[in-house]
């Protein structure tokens, strides 16, 4: 099922032909479905031995994060994702992409059950979201009052025997430059610098390790030098991507070549000791260039780079009451400079709606207060999800695990996202429950899914649907 879903493009925002797809799937099954814009939710009648039983929401979402290694041709809004799996792991084929298993294995979970005629289970009713990864939009957009369940089951999780009990809120922050472009000085030499070969991952995960970003090394270097212009500059796919390459024209006066070349080198080795461990394939380059007829202004670079440096990479603040988990990050996403604006998008994380909104202000202030036409803009903000532990849907699913696999299910709180924060303020009544199976490095080229925790997931999930009259007893 996991190869039929990936063979479907589904980048976030642009997920119209899996809408389809799944329509196609239910009406195929003679299954009741609804399109609520690209949201579409698929009911599945109780088998005979489950009727009068509570009904379930299972629910994923159908984009993923759509990633390419550098150089590899691919149109993401027509092409599907290539996948090998070696019986450990799943993942693209010769890593070329980011997989998909964010949520396509949940997806495909939830169609084959739809699909199976042998599992018991109550009513179903079956919610696939779009535009998960970037601004919850699906969740956001659904037609309130339309879900029919009280217990909802998201299998979004990435970590095999957990329950998510905590999700961090979040904030997209962009600044935008309407720029200058002159003439470029008789005077001045240009360089190609360019970072790559950077590890990356989620922002609401991979954040913890300490990794470097693409766009944030650039930046924090471009700020030391003075009398820059700036003729060209990108970097980076989506906010809550960690970037791992960027590169930049850059033009220095000639009487500065020397200091500048030797400034690069200086540097190079400096974040390359620094970031062994968690970046070991991290690569600098710098390259002399023909030089622009036009670029940037210096006052108007100097402010770009000023912002970029202003702005903290990373883990801000430190949880004091969970191991290894941030209070509050941010991760600079991407990095754009195309017919006459320069964008600049974040995402700051955190567990205190008051503490993320400072640290966006902060980011703002570093932008605006260069007083050069830099416009910024909040949006896609969501909240910080924490459930009950000891609500009756919490209890169910922790002991049906205990009774299945002889083991207590473990408890954890994550940086990342899930919907169910959006769904929580909506559905006030509503019970969750968030699990799934290990995926590894998601939203990198380097994503994986461990074969085996799919098994147990599927295992799990049949569980909990097969058990469910326990639920209100």
């Amino acid at each position: 099922m996991f190869k039929k879903v990936n063979g479907v493009p589904r980048p976030s925002q642009h997920e119209e032909k899996m809408g389809y797809f799944l329509a196609d799937f239910a009406k195929e099954r003679g299954l009741e479905y609804v399109m609520d814009g690209k949201n579409v939710i698929i009911y599945k009648d109780a088998t005979p031995d489950m009727e009068g039983t509570p009904m379930l929401t299972l629910q994923t979402h159908q984009d993923m994060i759509c990633v390419a290694k550098d150089g590899y041709e691919i149109d993401f809004l027509e092409q599907g994702i290539e996948s090998y799996n070696d019986g450990t792991y799943i993942r693209s084929k010769d890593n070329n992409t980011s997989l998909g298993a964010d949520d396509g294995i949940g997806v495909s979970i939830v169609l084959a059950i739809l699909d199976s005629k042998t599992i018991s289970h109550g009513p179903l009713e079956c919610l696939f979201t779009w535009d998960e990864e970037l601004e919850f939009s699906g969740a956001i957009a659904l037609t309130p009052g339309i879900l029919k369940g009280k217990y909802m089951v998201n299998i979004d999780w990435e970590t095999d025997g957990e329950l998510c009990i905590g999700t961090a809120g979040g904030l997209d922050v962009a600044a935008n430059l309407a720029y200058n472009i002159t003439e470029t000085p008789s005077d001045y030499s240009a360089y190609n610098l360019s970072v790559s070969g950077l590890t990356g991952g989620h922002s609401g995960v991979a954040i913890v390790n300490g990794g470097s970003n693409a766009i944030k090394l650039l930046g924090d270097f471009l700020a030391t030098i003075s009398d820059l212009r700036l003729a060209a500059i990108e970097g980076g796919t989506f906010p809550n991507v960690i970037s791992i390459s960027s590169k930049a024209t850059v033009l220095v006066p000639e009487t500065q070549k020397a200091e500048f070349e030797t400034k690069w080198e200086t540097y190079v080795a400096e974040v390359k000791a620094k970031y062994a461990t968690v970046d070991p394939n991290m690569e600098l380059t710098i390259a002399e260039t023909e030089t622009p007829k036009e670029s940037m202004t210096e006052v108007q670079t100097k402010a770009v780079f000023a912002g970029l440096a202003n702005a903290a990479q990373g883990v801000t603040e430190w949880s004091e009451t969970v191991k290894d988990i941030f209070e509050t990050s941010n991760n600079v996403g991407s990095i754009t400079m195309k017919d006459g604006t320069l964008n600049i998008e974040y995402l700051v994380r955190g567990f205190n709606n008051d503490n993320i909104a400072k640290l966006a202000d902060i980011i703002i202030s570093g932008f605006e207060g260069s007083k050069v036409g830099f416009t910024t803009r909040k949006y896609g903000a969501f909240s910080p999800w924490n459930p009950s532990l000891d609500s009756a849907l919490m209890n169910y699913a922790r002991n049906i695990y205990q009774e299945h696999f002889g083991k207590p299910i473990s408890l954890r709180k994550v940086g990342g996202g899930l919907e169910l924060s959006e769904f929580a303020v909506v559905y006030p009544d509503m019970q969750f429950i968030s699990y799934g199976p290990t995926v590894n490095d998601p939203h990198t080229i380097n994503e994986t899914v461990e074969v085996k925790t799919v098994k147990s997931t599927w295992e799990y999930t049949v569980e909990l649907l097969r058990n469910v009259k326990q639920l209100e007893n």
